[in-house]
């Protein structure tokens, strides 16, 4: 007998010899005595060098005429075929050789060859390269020696070798993955790789997850480094690297998590945890660590945000935007946005957050100045522009998932640096005017300084004392500095709110009746509401006398007691020349108007604040 395994060449002939010590007496098998077996023809000659078919089976006869048993036969035309313990070609089988007895091996060889013989015995082999081949249903590949191929291979039908490629990644630069020698199914569909990787993109990942194509069976991938390639699988979409691994989180941090270059900002998100691990986001919520490009800081300190993704997969940003009948804003990275924010009235842009921490309430009610972290140092002094920006509460209570974030057009409470104020906004921005007698200034709810007891509301003018109608929208407000030019100056627009119309303070009491018009206040308690106490006297706790008149407004402010008789009479406990000398609130303004006048006095502390002397009145103006 030859060698077990060894591959055999046929020739293309068949010889014939005549064993001189056997009879041979019909067609058929011929025992030597010693359990081999020999073939004779119809010719009465033992044949040698072919495969002789006998009944069903067919069995090949060597060189010296003998039946070969456990071998491994190529032909001429380079066909395979295996040979059984018992001397019968193999049909439709498995069979495993160990490597050191075939000597065709591969570069990389596995401890055993799997060869499959099909139902002509022949071993599924490609003529150049591989080939794919359906084995119950299950695929493999086969070389061109008809060896399946098992590990990492690449088009060329060459396996992994770790010395060959220097320690380098098996699934850097090879497209199937057919599991170990004993398995050598191809992979298709998602498959999980649990080995580690050597590249840094990967440190962090336990498990890289790919996905082979079932129809080539080849993974899916990136044909360029520096792009992903998106793939939708079942309804769902994902993205691929040059290495054919499934990414996670911001697709721009994919390619490369330590690149900082904002050009490069992510906007697409893949689901990082989970089953549903990998998968875009799409039409959806997700709570999300922000990338590098969008906050440093949050990323830095793992802090996550949440984000809305639109049906193409994209952060809303730089907008407010309805979702699901409630409105949300989001900020130029898509980091969604709570608390007072400012968007523009066209468009519906985002503009800033106000940081509200930093600001004080009065200064925000009078001046409408805020501090913006967005303005490089992060405590730039910003300015609310009325005439074209609103400002909206985006409720700040991170414990209620359902709420936080939501657009509120209820009353809200938002804490400012001073004090904790009421702020109360429409569908179209900040709530300006009364409201359930309640007096609101860009959108904060007006109250009087508990200490004091009463405070007062700047809410428009009357065209006389009785104040029997008030103007609450007074366009002949017009700035002018030059008296002399035929425009009475005694209501001048704060410079600091250029063209802004709504936003004037009274300069000059004097002047304002000299055309008619009357500044008129009512009176507000501790909680914002307004005092409907017609021909009344209030004293407030530092004991001065609130004089209110017809129509609940307030005539006047003194520190003696007044009483009504017939028409209001003021009593004073002064000289008797100065009995009916009363003592108003005398009023200042910005640029040397402060002289004294029937009207109400205030303290100017800067170019752009002013501050109520005892914090009588909390606003002077009214939209």
């Amino acid at each position: 007998m030859k060698n077990k395994f060894m591959i055999k060449f046929i020739s293309s002939f068949v010889s014939f010899v005549m064993l001189g010590t056997i009879s041979v007496f019909a067609v058929g098998w011929v025992d030597d005595g010693g359990g081999n077996w020999k073939y004779v023809n119809k010719d009465d000659q033992y044949v040698t060098n072919t495969i002789q078919a006998s009944g069903d089976d067919k069995y090949y006869i060597d060189e010296d005429g003998y039946m070969v048993r456990d071998y491994i036969l190529e032909d001429y035309n380079s066909s395979v075929y295996y040979f059984d313990e018992e001397g019968k070609m193999v049909r439709n089988t498995w069979v495993a050789v160990d490597q050191t007895q075939v000597y065709n091996q591969m570069d990389n060889p596995p401890s055993i060859y799997l060869y499959y013989f099909g139902s002509d015995g022949k071993a599924y082999k490609s003529s150049d390269g591989i080939i794919r081949k359906t084995i119950d249903g299950k695929k493999y590949l086969f070389n061109e020696y008809g060896q399946m191929l098992s590990g990492w291979i690449n088009e060329q039908g060459e396996r992994f070798n770790d010395i060959d490629n220097n320690e380098s990644d098996p699934f850097d630069g090879f497209c199937y993955y057919a599991g170990d020698e004993t398995d050598g199914v191809l992979r298709e569909g998602w498959t999980a790789w649990e080995e580690g990787s050597t590249d840094d993109r990967y440190y962090q990942k336990q498990i890289l997850w790919f996905y082979f194509d079932p129809h080539s069976n080849k993974k899916i991938q990136s044909s360029d480094a520096a792009v992903l390639l998106k793939r939708d699988i079942n309804g769902k979409t994902y993205n691929f690297d040059n290495n054919g691994i499934m990414t996670e989180g911001w697709d721009a941090e994919a390619l490369d998590p330590n690149n900082q270059d904002i050009s490069v900002r992510a906007k697409k998100f893949f689901v990082d945890e989970g089953l549903d691990s990998g998968r875009m986001t799409k039409k959806e919520w997700y709570f999300a660590i922000p990338s590098k490009k969008q906050n440093l800081d949050d990323h830095e300190a793992e802090i996550k945000r949440w984000f809305y993704f639109s049906g193409a997969g994209d952060v809303f940003t730089s907008e407010m935007r309805k979702i699901n009948n409630d409105y949300y804003v989001f900020d130029s990275t898509g980091i969604m946005k709570s608390g007072l924010c400012i968007v523009t009235k066209s468009g519906k842009k985002y503009v800033d957050t106000i940081d509200t921490e930093s600001t004080d309430g009065k200064d925000f009610i009078i001046s409408r100045h805020y501090v913006s972290k967005d303005g490089g140092t992060g405590k730039s002094l910003e300015l609310f522009d009325s005439s074209t920006q609103l400002i909206y509460y985006f409720n700040e209570d991170e414990t209620d998932t359902s709420t936080f974030g939501k657009r509120s057009t209820l009353k809200s409470k938002v804490a400012f640096g001073d004090d904790d104020y009421d702020f109360l906004a429409k569908s179209n921005g900040e709530y300006e005017g009364v409201k359930n007698n309640e007096f609101y200034q860009n959108g904060i709810k007006l109250k009087a300084d508990k200490s004091i007891g009463f405070g007062l509301a700047f809410v428009g003018y009357s065209d006389s004392d009785s104040a029997s109608s008030v103007d609450h929208t007074p366009s002949y407000n017009v700035p002018a500095d030059d008296v002399a030019s035929g425009v009475h100056s005694w209501a001048r627009e704060d410079k600091n709110h250029a063209g802004v119309y709504s936003d004037f303070i009274v300069l000059n009491y004097e002047e304002a009746i000299a055309v008619g018009k009357y500044p008129v206040f009512y009176v507000i308690d501790k909680s914002g509401k307004k005092v409907n106490k017609a021909k009344s006297v209030k004293k407030d706790k530092l004991g001065n006398y609130w004089a209110i008149g017809t129509g609940d407004t307030l005539i006047g402010i003194y520190s003696v007691p007044v009483r009504y008789k017939n028409g209001w009479q003021f009593k004073s406990m002064l000289a008797d020349s100065e009995k009916y000398k009363v003592d108003w609130i005398n009023f200042g303004t910005l640029d040397g108007y402060g002289k004294t006048c029937r009207e109400l006095r205030s303290n100017v502390t800067d170019e752009y604040r002013v501050d109520l002397t005892d914090s009588y009145a909390i606003n002077f103006r009214f939209n």
